[in-house]
């Protein structure tokens, strides 16, 4: 006879290490922000932070990234570092107007739809002046590295942060930009960009998000082109790559057999090593005995 089980009471899954909290920007608008730190000592240059966009959909997935390949940073590259999701007070994956909003630069002439866009020089402000400086308080943090990663619309929005402050992070990673935004706006504006050598980017695509019977050219040379994913990235790396003089600072990858939202843990795993890579630091860290107060994030 199989033994009976004994009903158990059921209870939430918790993450070590890791809270949500809810804030309001200056601008008077409400974010959510997922927040995950390392359960190790802090060496004593401190920890990178990882700003992941569109938090409520994928912070797990970083979280899970950076704490299984942080336990052996001298194969995969990945170092231990805080890891910062920003999405909205809901329960659905996705704000779909809030996010339209915030990861859309101003237009570039006037507006062809109704929906509200445009804030993205507002949500810039909001992460580097306000949510940062939070961050960096809470660990004790000075002069560390802060990096961003954003896919689809918010790919869109790394990549107008790289042209527009380009010294607000440390390294940028631009998942299946939205580059048919404003018809192609960004993709132009490429072509005037001044940005410094350093400036570290990676750029990345799945394979199936350009149809095959679609010409690999991007917007600005055969109408919108808001299918040529493939296309409209590459154009926008190897533009990028030759305004900066950057060379292998900026990085384009396309990942065979994932569409638009299966290429995000793929680009995401690419993009960490990338990301939280030192130029020109050699040696391991050393570590001290300090770990992160168990307090709140200030309000």
């Amino acid at each position: 006879m199989p033994t009976r089980l004994e009903p158990v009471q059921a209870a939430p899954i918790r993450l070590p290490n890791t809270e949500q909290w809810d804030i309001r920007s200056r601008s008077g608008r409400s974010y959510r922000i997922f927040l995950a730190w390392p359960d190790t000592a802090m060496p004593e240059d401190g920890w990178d932070a990882v700003y992941l966009l569109d938090g409520n959909a994928w912070f797990g997935t970083l979280n899970d990234g950076l704490r299984m390949r942080a336990r052996r940073p001298e194969v995969t590259g990945v170092r231990p570092a805080v890891a910062v999701g920003i999405g909205y007070p809901i329960d659905e994956a996705v704000d779909v107007v809030r996010r339209r909003y915030d990861l859309t630069p101003p237009r570039s002439g006037p507006a062809v739809e109704e929906r509200e866009t445009g804030g993205a020089e507002l949500f810039l402000d909001f992460l580097t002046d306000e949510l940062a400086p939070m961050v960096e308080a809470r660990f004790g943090l000075a002069g560390q590295r802060r990096v961003l990663f954003g896919h689809s619309l918010g790919g869109l929005f790394v990549l107008h942060a790289v042209l527009t402050r380009p010294s607000s992070f440390a390294a940028f990673a631009a998942a299946s930009p939205s580059l048919w935004f404003d018809d192609g706006a960004l993709l132009r504006a490429c072509g005037a960009a001044r940005l410094p050598q350093a400036v570290r980017l990676m750029i990345a695509v799945g394979a199936l998000e350009q149809p095959a019977a679609q010409a690999a050219s991007p917007v600005t040379e055969e109408g919108p082109g808001d299918r040529a994913m493939i296309a409209n990235a590459r154009a926008v790396a190897e533009c990028l790559r030759a305004r900066s003089g950057a060379g292998p600072g900026i990085r384009f990858h396309v990942f065979e057999d994932e569409n638009h939202a299966s290429v995000v843990p793929v680009a995401l795993g690419r993009a960490l090593p990338f990301l939280l890579a030192r130029p020109g630091a050699s040696g391991a860290p050393r570590v001290v005995a300090r770990r992160p107060s168990p307090s709140s994030i200030p309000r």
